[in-house]
Parts: structure tokens; sequence; C-alpha cells
């Protein structure tokens, strides 16, 4: 009783610690609720003051940069500001002050988005400007700061709040845990207070027992003796006959001592008794009977387990059989209680758990469930109960229905609402499958004793569902109908999962029609059942020809064998696989490359089923593969040679076989023929036909493709060639056998083109001996190489030109050296002269005579000096081609006579005779005066310096072939025919080095040839064996005799002695050279100016300012600021203080271009150095003349 009590007491107090914990439990729960939405609740109010905040910002964004996507994002904004505004207040606490604090913040909100919409609407109106103006207007932080101080304040709330429902939460988890812990501990002791009570208890019955049992024993041992031996037999044929299985195990040896045949039978009919535990339970590793065995033994408790797993030896061959059991070990203990056997107590279940796997095999997959074995109606309702399945019955006579509950939950009815009529049932189901039904709920005699239907259901809450109805008709004794049994399952998920699986399939077979793929399936063997109808298109095949294996005879016949291996290699593994091979394709017999990946599809066993794959046209792919790695090697071949013949040898042999089977390079050769360098072919055995096509070059004016590509600059394709297309490109009966004989297929031919140029033609056959036909990205690769192959030959010719080019670089190179060393000698050799006189005109020495001779050489050394730097000028002008001509109409004759007259001194101090035949009739030219008067002084001067004394110079000027012919010949050593080609060459010179004769720097005949071309003219010479003389000759085309020629040499003015006009005149000369600065100040001292001087432009502009000069004269090169500086300086200051002076530009820059820059700058006039005196003042009079003196 004192047990009983604890135990009721620890009943009591586990009922009161689960209510005190379910309260706490609540309370908990109800704190973390409250916690949770206030969080909510601050973040809603963080992010709806964020959507304002970037409504404002998109719409300034908006405004401001015009962009579509600010204005998108302001829409989005405002969209999501009213649903934000909407949950926060589902979310506010009930809380008087927060609720005013949100109607606020609400106020606000709307306010800032009506002062938003209004810039807003001006700019949809097209406003800019206005909806800019109102921007600027109602733009004001002043609305955003309140509503961020009225969030703050909500937030600072909710934060106080957040606190109070935290440390609220600490306080309820603290009661929690001290209601559990307090509990437990009272449950422990009231536990442990009725566990103590029951052992006493236990143990003053056991004294009690015992006292009995001794006296008992002391009385009745003869007695119990016989008895216990009756007993023991008694026992024994229990034990024996009881259908359980018993066994006792010895606990001292472990060893079977009693197994009755029930045991026996379920091990298999072995002998037992004398066997171990071990060996009596063999089973295989991870069985437990042993160790539980030993656990029994170890702890005296027993040990039962229900359903065990039993894998035996049962049979005699060694087979294992399983069984299942619920066995009980129990020990057994001798009067000191220690355990001396085990008692085996074992009852076979095999089939009841056999049933029970196959009930809950069958409730879990409701498409198959079935009820399966049952005992009762209670196990039956138990177990519909349990299982998502309803059950139903129906009297036949009284038309009454009932239903279980759970049939009524199916129904989507509250329990025991069913109003149980068939009527009423019939009601539930889909008018279309109430017909089904109702015949099932009338049955006859004849009918079936078992049915089952599948129809939809129309639940109370509008819902439709699937349900399938296993039912079983009850017959009376008289055989007639009289209920009708069975079950209800709902099936609306298996029902679902059928139709997608129907959808599924019906996708799979539209996307196996419409993809591009070629889609196949077979069976585990590999035997092919379906092709998608590309591979129909594709291949040309039928559904009979390509199932099974004969989708093969579409194959290349090189790739059958490897595909074969692949795919049986994959089929035994069921590994999935990948292969590559070309398939036929039945329009045209062209074989293309395709991947085809296969994967097994496997049951939910894992066993392949099914392959499926699809083949991926890569063709093109493999073709650009191929064609990269050929043209990688191509330009390695290319970057090899610079021998284009060679190159295109090497190429033509590179792309057979791997881009054609013949390549035929033809180059254009003189005249524009076609010559054929190379027919490269992959056959040894056609080398014949090779030698024969070589011999049969095509021939542009032939329809060809070959010629009809080099011809047009076009590539000719040929995708089938034609009879037509044979005809047209042989030219006889031999050529078309030729032709006929390669059995072609397809024809691309590829003009190679580089800078506009056409330098031959690439021409690329296919045979039907390898099947191939080229296709548009065929014909995209070979014009890449065609392209790659012209630029390779282009590059080659460009380095021999290149090589030329430099050899010529070369010997320029050399004559400029030897140029610029004869250049020094030419100027050194006048200045030698010019400083040995003026030293001796400084002793001061010199006779009269001789002074005068002094003078004279200095100033024709001068002059020499100055001819000199004027050719190189002129030169000059020439290369850069800004030589310009003053053309009108002249008599050449009195230009001749001008040339002559200068050079007769210096002929007749050699001894020389100037001879003249000229022709005054018809001897006028369109030409400028001078230029013509510097080709006649060249030529004759050259005449006059290469002719040895005693000997005579021809002038001759006459009207031949219609045109004006001015011929000059000597009879000087001649002309070396080597060096005719080179005469009129810049720089260059018959004699060179030291030992030269005659000086000069080689630039007179080039600029006589060049002055000669821009009059229309030409020049050439010819010499006669040598020391017969030379022959120039120079033909100028005629004017018409309407226009009237000009005087016939250019006047020249003496100068006056004086300039009256530069008397008294005020003249500033700026130059930062001392001599030149000296010299021009007394120059113009000597003819009454008055001169100011200047070294520097800073220098002159003072003096300008203070001085007031009439006239300029400034230097163009000067350190620091130069002339042009000091110009724009002077044309910037007003006209009182000499921003309009009169300035004249003395420079040694003597270019067109330099006189034009001069001008442009605000010079008036231009004098290049070196200065004639008489010159400088002539402009500085005409200047002042136009300058009247203030």
């Amino acid at each position: 009783m004192p047990a009983l009590a604890g135990y009721a007491a620890a009943l009591l107090s586990v009922v009161l610690i689960a209510g005190l914990f379910l309260r706490s439990s609540h309370a908990l729960t109800q704190a973390s609720f409250r916690l949770a939405r206030t969080l909510d609740f601050i973040n809603e109010a963080d992010h709806l003051v964020s959507l304002v905040k970037e409504a404002e910002t998109s719409q300034r964004g908006y405004l401001l940069l015009r962009e579509e996507r600010s204005l998108a994002a302001h829409e989005e904004a405002r969209r999501l500001i009213g649903p934000s505004l909407d949950r926060l207040r589902s979310l506010a606490p009930d809380d008087l002050r927060q609720r005013e604090r949100l109607d606020r913040m609400a106020s606000l909100i709307q306010r800032e988005l009506a002062s938003m919409e209004r810039p807003l609407a001006l700019m949809r109106a097209g406003k800019a400007d206005a909806a800019l103006q109102a921007l600027r207007a109602e733009t004001s932080q002043r609305g955003m700061d309140e509503l961020w101080q009225v969030e703050r304040t909500m937030d600072q709330e909710e934060e106080r709040r957040l606190a109070e429902q935290n440390a609220e939460l600490v306080r309820a988890s603290a009661r929690a845990d001290l209601i559990v812990l307090g509990g437990s501990g009272f449950l422990l002791a009231f536990l442990g207070i009725a566990a103590f009570s029951s052992r006493r208890d236990m143990r003053l019955r056991e004294r009690e027992q015992l006292e009995r049992e001794r006296a008992r024993t002391r009385e009745q041992e003869t007695r119990m003796a016989a008895e216990g031996e009756r007993q023991r037999l008694y026992y024994q044929r229990i034990i024996l006959q009881v259908p359980a299985a018993v066994g006792l195990f010895r606990a001292s040896d472990q060893r079977c001592e009693l197994a009755n045949p029930a045991l026996l039978k379920l091990y298999g009919g072995r002998e037992l008794v004398g066997r171990t535990v071990r060996d009596v339970h063999a089973e295989p590793p991870g069985g437990r009977l042993v160790e539980m065995f030993n656990t029994v033994l170890s702890t005296g408790q027993p040990y039962t387990t229900n359903g065990y797993r039993l894998v035996l030896e049962r049979a005699a061959d060694g087979r294992t059989t399983e069984s299942f059991v619920n066995l009980t070990y129990q020990p057994l203990q001798d009067e000191r209680g220690q355990v001396d056997a085990v008692l085996l107590f074992a009852v076979e279940v095999t089939e009841q758990v056999g049933a029970r796997r196959a009930a809950e095999e069958a409730l879990s997959q409701r498409q198959r469930a079935e009820t399966a074995l049952r005992e009762n109606e209670a196990h039956l309702r138990r177990t519909l109960k349990a299982s998502d399945v309803g059950s139903w019955e129906a009297d036949l006579r009284t038309r009454r229905v009932v239903w279980s509950a759970q049939a009524e939950a199916m129904s989507g009815m509250a329990p025991h609402t069913f109003p149980g009529t068939v009527d009423s049932f019939l009601a539930l189901v889909h008018p279309e499958d109430r017909e089904l039904l109702a015949q099932r709920l009338a049955p006859s005699s004849n009918d079936p004793g078992e049915f089952r239907l599948e129809y939809r259901i129309l639940r109370a809450d509008g819902g439709m569902r699937w349900h399938e109805n296993r039912g079983r008709l009850l017959f009376d004794d008289a055989g007639q109908p009289v209920k009708l049994a069975g079950v209800l399952l709902d099936i609306t998920q298996r029902k679902l999962a059928e139709q997608s699986q129907r959808e599924s399939e019906n996708r799979f077979r539209i996307l196996a029609e419409t993809i591009p793929q070629l889609i196949w399936m077979s069976r585990a063997d590999g035997a092919a059942e379906y092709f998608n109808p590309r591979w129909y298109e594709y291949t040309g095949q039928t559904a009979e020809q390509a199932r099974g294996d004969g989708w093969m005879r579409a194959l290349h016949p090189d790739d059958v064998a490897p595909t074969l291996v692949t795919t049986r290699r994959s089929v035994a593994s069921g590994e999935p696989y990948v292969i590559e091979y070309r398939l036929r394709r039945g329009a045209d017999a062209a074989y293309r490359w395709f991947i085809t990946r296969g994967l097994a599809l496997r049951d939910s066993a894992g066993n392949c089923t099914h392959w499926i794959g699809a083949c991926t046209d890569i063709d093109d792919q493999k073709r650009g593969t191929e064609s990269l790695r050929f043209l990688s090697e191509m330009s390695g071949v290319l970057a090899a040679s610079l021998e284009h013949a060679e190159t295109l040898r090497q190429v033509a042999r590179l792309a057979v076989p791997t881009l054609a089977d013949w390549c035929i390079v033809d180059v254009m050769g003189e005249e524009d023929h076609l010559e054929r360098v190379e027919v490269a072919h992959a056959d040894p055995a056609l080398a014949d036909l090779a030698d024969i096509l070589r011999r049969f070059p095509p021939r542009l004016p032939s329809t060809g493709s070959a010629p009809q590509a080099a011809r047009t600059d076009q590539t000719i394709y040929l995708a089938e060639v034609t009879g037509t297309h044979l005809q047209e490109y042989t030219r006889d009966a031999e050529h078309l056998r030729v032709v006929l004989a390669l059995k072609l297929r397809s024809v691309v031919s590829v003009p190679l083109l580089a800078r506009g140029r056409t330098l031959g033609v690439l021409t690329f056959l296919t045979t039907s001996h390898s099947g191939r036909r080229y296709e548009r990205g065929d014909v995209l690769r070979l014009e890449e190489m065609a392209h790659r192959a012209a630029l390779a030959i282009d590059n080659a010719r460009l380095f021999s030109l290149a090589r030329t080019e430099r050899e010529r670089a070369e010997e320029a190179n050399r004559l400029k050296d030897e140029f610029l060393a004869t250049v020094s000698h030419e100027l050194r050799t006048p200045l030698t002269a010019m400083i040995g006189w003026l030293k001796l005109l400084r002793d001061g020495r010199l006779s009269p005579a001789k002074h005068a001779r002094a003078l004279e050489t200095v100033d024709r050394n001068a002059h020499a000096q100055a001819q000199l730097i004027e050719d190189l000028l002129d030169v000059s002008r020439i290369v850069s081609g800004k030589l310009r001509l003053e053309p009108q109409p002249v008599h050449l004759a009195g230009i001749i006579q001008a040339a002559m007259e200068s050079l007769r001194p210096a002929a007749e101090a050699k001894g020389m005779r100037l001879n003249a035949e000229l022709d005054t009739q018809d001897d006028v030219v369109m030409g400028d005066a001078a230029r013509l008067q510097q080709v006649a002084w060249n030529l004759l001067s050259n005449a006059v310096k290469f002719s040895p004394g005693d000997h005579n110079v021809w002038v001759r000027l006459r009207r031949e072939g219609g045109a004006v012919e001015l011929t000059v010949e000597d009879e000087g050593p001649g002309i070396p025919e080597e060096f005719l080609p080179h005469l009129f060459e810049r720089f260059r010179r018959l004699e060179g080095g030291s030992t030269r004769q005659h000086g000069g720097l080689g630039l007179g005949l080039a600029i006589v040839r060049h002055l000669v071309e821009l009059h229309g003219g030409t020049v050439h010479a010819t010499s006669r064996a040598p020391g017969r003389g030379a022959l120039f000759t120079v033909r100028l085309p005629p004017t018409p005799s309407s226009l009237t020629p000009r005087a016939s040499t250019p006047s020249s003015t003496s100068a006056p002695s004086t300039w009256p006009a530069l008397a008294g005149r005020h003249v500033l000369v700026v130059d930062d050279q001392d001599d030149s600065r000296e010299m021009l100040r007394l120059v113009m001292e000597d003819h009454g100016a008055r001169v100011s001087t200047a070294a520097s432009a800073q220098e002159a502009l003072r003096v300008l300012v203070a001085e007031r000069p009439e006239l300029l004269v400034s230097d163009i090169g000067m350190p620091g600021e130069d002339g042009y500086a000091l110009i724009n300086r002077v044309r910037a200051l007003p006209p009182a203080q000499g921003g309009t002076i009169a300035a004249v530009a003395l420079t040694a820059y003597a270019r067109v271009e330099d006189r034009a820059r001069a001008l442009t700058a605000g010079f008036d006039m231009h004098v290049s150095k070196p200065v004639e005196p008489d010159e400088l003042l002539s402009v500085l009079s005409n200047l002042v003349a136009l300058s009247p003196r203030g």
C-alpha cells in the first residue's frame, strides 16, 4: 500500500508539473510573439521611411537627369508605400500614442507624395523648365526631417517596449526552468520513496515466504521429491507439446539442455541439445541473440523483443532462411539468486510480420492499397483509423449507408454529419461518375463479389478529390445480396501524378519532335525503339529501317566498329557514353560529324530500363577545329618561307587531304596570264593524272572556275559539279577526259587578293571517292586560308621590295654622305679665298689693283655660296612639292642669249667658243622666265665646266615635231653609258671623293629635269663614244601664237646710288647677331635714315613704345621670343603706340611657306638672307612711299 500511495503521489506530481510547465510555456510563447511583433513593427517603419526617401530621390533623379529608370524606381517606391503602411498599421500595438504617431506619419507621407506629383506632372506635360522650378520651389528637407523624427520617436517607444518584453521573456523562461527543476526534484523524491517502500515490502514478503517454505520443505521433502519428478514429467510434456518454441540453456557452459519440437522446427530440424548458444544461434554478422544471452546471464534480467529478424541455416543444403519471432530470454535463478539457466521462449510471427509489412506497403502507396488479412472488425477499425483510409457499409434492403469518421473527413464533412443514405452518397459524386457508382449500389445476385471503382467526389468545402472505392458484396444464406462493405482511399495525388506523367510524356514528345537534335531511345540491351522526326528527315530512313540496329546503316563505314564497341561497353556497365561519328545525310549522301551522348534510364530499384540520347551536329565545329589546326600549320609554313612560289606549293600539299582531295595553285604571271604552279593530291597512284593537269593551265578568257575567280576577284563555288560545268571548264577532248577521270563533286576557286591586286587562284576539289561535299562554311574557311596565303605571298614580295629599297637606301645614304662631304668642300673652298683676301685687306698692304681684285674675289665667292644655298633650297622645294612657277608667254631665244652672255667670260677664260643657232620665229613658250633661264644656265655651265679648252659648245633652238627643242652639245669627255640612267638623279656625280676634277654638288641636272617637267617638257642626254662629248635635249610645248609674250630676258634694274625716301626716317632694326645688326645700321644711316637697334624682342618693344620709329626691320630667328612673337605683340598695340608700324621680316628662312607665314603673322614685306643692301633699301623705300610721314 505505501508503494501504491507513492506511485499515486508521483502520478499526481507529474500531472501538476505538466500543468505548470504548460502554463509557463504558454506565457513564454506569448512573450516571444509580442517580441517578434515589436521587431516587425520597427523594421516595417524603417522600410516605409526608406521607401518615401527612395521615391523622393528617384523623382529628383528623373527631373534632373530625365532617365526613365529613375521614373520607374519612383513609381515602384510609390506602389510599395501603401502596402507597407497597411502592414505597419496591422503590426501597431494597442497604444493610443503610437497610433497617433502612425497617423501623423501617414499624413506626412501623403503630403510628401503630393508635393512630388506636381513637378512630375509638369515634366510629363513636356514643361521641363517649369518642372525644375517647381522642384526647386518645393524642395524642402523639413517634411522628411519631421517624418524621420516621428519614425525615430516610434522606434524609441517600441525599443522601450522591446526591452520590457525581453525582461518579461527572461522572467517567463526563469519561471519555466524553476518549475521544471522543482517538479523534477519533487518527482524523483516521490519515486525514491515509492521504490524504497516497494523494496522493503518485497523483502518482508520474501522473508515470510522463505520461512514458510523452509518449514514446508522439512515436512514434505520426500513427498516433494516424488511430486517434483511428476511435475517435471508433466511440465516436460507441456513444453514438448506447447506450440511456442522453448529451450533451456545451462549457465555454466551455455549449452542447450532442452529443446521442444517447435524450437527444433524453428531452427530447421537440427539437433540442438548439447550445443552451445553460439552454435545454436549461428547468425550472420550483425546478429544480436548471443549478445542478448550474455547480457541476461550477466545482469539476471529477462530480455524480450518482438518481431526479431532471425536469419539461420535451416535447410540441409546450408541455405539461410529468414523468419521473425517474438523472443524472451528468462533467467532461472537458484536458491542463492544466481542464474543457473536461461529459458528461451519464442513465438514465430513471420506470417504476421509479412502481413503487417504488406499492409504498411499497401497503405503507404495508395494506388495499390488493399485491405489485407483482417482478423476481426475491431482490428480493421483500428487499422483504418490509424491510416488515411475510410470504411463504409451499405444495407441493400434499407438503403442505409454507414460511413466511418475518416470517410466523412475525406469527403470534407464534419464527424457524424453524413445523412447515411444512398442518395446522399450519390449526391457527393461528380455527375459524370454518378451513374457508375449507382449501378454498384444496386447489385443483383449475378454480380461479382468484389469491385473497385474510381470516381470524383465534390467535397462539402467546394473542392474536388479522386476516391478509389474497394468493396465486396455480402450474401445471405440464400445467396441473395444483402450488404455492401468496403473502404475508401483518397487517390487524388496518384491521379495528379498520372496526369503529370502524361503531361511530362507529352512535353517530352513535343520537345523531341521540335528540337533540332536527333533524339533516340533504345531498350536496355541497346536495340533502338524510337527516333524523333529529325532523324528520319536527316537520314532518309523509315521507322522500320532504323529500328533495332538498322540505324547503323546511316553511319560512315569507318565509324561502325568503334561505335559498336562504345555502345556495347556502356550497355554492359550501365555508364553514360559520348561518341563522335559521321552520319550520312539522305538528301545528298553527304556525311556530317555528330556527337552522341547516351544516358541510362533507371527504375526505382536502380535497374536500367531504357537508354536515351541525342545526336548533335558538330560538323561545322569539327571542320572549324581542323581548319584552325591547318591554318596554324599553314601559318608556320608561311612564316618560314619568303619565296612565294614555294610557299604556295607547301600550302597546297598541306590542304590535301585535310581540306581537299585535290588542290591546284595558279599564279598571275606576266600580261595577266595564269601560270600553274602546283597540283597536289593525296593518292600516289594519281601522279600521272596530276602531271597531265599541270599541262592544262587555265586561260583567262575561259569560263572555268579559276579564270572566273581571277577575272571577278570573287570566290567561285560549285557545290555539285555537273556535265555543263565540265564542258565549260575543259578546252578540248583530252582535257575533258582528264577531268572526267577525277570524278569531281565540289569545286571552290578562291582568288589570292592582297592590297587590291590579284596574285593568283587556289582551287580546291573534292571527288566522289571521299564523298565530301563543300558547304558554305567550308567556303569561308577556304577563303580564310587563301587570304592568309595571299598575305604571305604579298609579304614575301614586299620583303623582296624592302630588300631592294634597303639597298637603294644604303646607296642613297652613301650618296648623302658623299654629298655632305661635297657640300662641305663647296662651302669651305670659297670661304678660304674670302678669308684670305679679307685678311690681306685688313693688313692694308695691297696695291690698288690687288685691292680691287680682292673685293671682286670676295664678291664672286659670296655669290657662289649664295647660289649654292639657292640650289639646295630648290632641291628642298622640289622634294616637298612646293616649287612654284609663275608661267606666262616668253621668248626662249632671249632667255638663252642672256644665259650665254653671263657664261661667256668663263668660257673665254678657258679658250672655249660658245656657238648659237637660235630660231627666233617659233620660240614662244608658256613658262617662268627666271626658271627657264636657270635651265639654260645650268646646261651651259655644265658644258663649259666639263669641256677642255679650245673646244666648242653649240646651243641650238628650233621647232621640231610640234615642240620647241633646245639642245646643248659640247666636245668634252662624254658620259659613260652606265652612268646615263643616273645622270638626272639628285646628289649623283660622275666623279667622287677627293680626286674629282670639277666642283659642284650634283644638283644642277636634277633641278633642270624637275623644272622642265614642271613646264610640261622633257629632257634627256646622249653621249657618243668616249671623248666625243655629250648632247642634252630639252623639249617644251609651244605656246599658241595668239598669246603675247613678255620681254625675253628678266629685266635687271640698276640700283640708284641714293635712296632719298629714307632720308630723315626713323628705322628700328632688331637682330640678335651684332655684325648683322651693325651692318644694317650703317647701310641705312649712309642713306640718311635715323636708326635705333635692339638685340631682342623685349628690348625692341621698349624702344618702339619709347621712341615711336616709322619702320621696323626684324630678324625672325632669335633666342627667347622670335620675330613672329614680336610682330604679334606689336600688332596688339594701339596705333598711338606703334601698332600699325610698317614692318619687314629679315630671315634666313627663305622658303615660300616661310614668306607666307611672315606675311600672315603681320609683316608687310619679307626679305631673305643673305641680304642684298640694294634690295633691302628698295623694299624700305617702297614701304616709306606707301606710309606717309608721321
